[in-house]
């Protein structure tokens, strides 16, 4: 057939021959290259990123020595913030219970002198009405937390005798226990060199009563210009207590 004769009419070609010498190159190579440059990369980027927790890490350890420093800072200030308050709240309750011994010692003030205590240099005093022994009249003042009175001072003895007005009245001394061994009631020093002044003349001479005894108490006689006598202890005499605030007695 026509046809096929067309292909047997064609000139036969031959391959172009292959260069000799170096292989044809080839996209291998660049790929090893990019593979290392990718895994240099990565290294220094994992270098990097160690160095920066380590630093990271470094800096919290010091924020944490920090931290446990301030800590114990603050734990140690608290503890002197609560010994502080501490010292402050016994200070306050000192000055509560003060005020509270004020305030009571006021009111106790207050109810002796509507009761007809006089007050004098800073002492109160009580002049009864009724009459009864030394030891009674103790016992009275002592109920009243007082003390048959002391005398301080040539002042107070002239204030005792003007508001005795006149009357006899028993006082806190006695020897009782030693005889010409003078003493307060109230506990305070008898110093006979001061206190020779307020005896009157020939006192005390210890007179005996017979039946009764000698005379070991002191009181304020009139009948001697309000000075000092001995007198028996068992006589019924008016009395003078003493609060006692200011200076020993004499």
């Amino acid at each position: 057939m026509a046809r096929d004769n067309i292909y047997e009419n064609m000139p036969m070609t031959e391959a172009a021959p292959q260069p000799k010498g170096n292989p044809p190159q080839t996209s291998v190579p660049w790929r090893h290259r990019a593979r290392g440059i990718v895994t240099a990369v990565l290294l220094l980027l994992g270098l990097a990123l160690a160095t920066s927790l380590l630093a990271v890490t470094l800096l919290c350890l010091q924020l944490l020595d920090e931290a446990q420093a301030g800590v114990q800072k603050l734990k140690a200030q608290l503890g002197n913030v609560s010994a502080s308050y501490a010292e402050i709240q016994i200070r306050l309750d000192n000055v509560s219970a003060a005020r509270a011994a004020v305030q009571g010692r006021y009111s106790d003030v207050l109810r002796k002198l509507f009761r007809g205590w006089r007050f004098y240099g800073g002492n109160l005093y009580y002049f009864s009405h009724e009459m009864k022994s030394w030891d009674e009249a103790e016992q009275f003042c002592v109920s009243q937390d007082s003390h048959l009175t002391s005398v301080s001072s040539q002042a107070e003895q002239e204030f005792l005798s003007n508001e005795t007005k006149g009357q006899d009245h028993w006082i806190g001394l006695t020897d009782r226990e030693t005889e010409g061994s003078w003493r307060w009631a109230d506990g305070t020093e008898y110093r006979a060199d001061a206190s020779r002044g307020f005896w009157g003349e020939n006192e005390p001479n210890n007179w005996d009563h017979g039946i009764r005894g000698r005379e070991d108490c002191a009181e304020i006689y009139t009948r001697k210009l309000n000075l000092w006598n001995d007198a028996n202890c068992a006589l019924p005499t008016r009395w003078i207590c003493k609060r006692t605030h200011g200076p020993a007695g004499m």
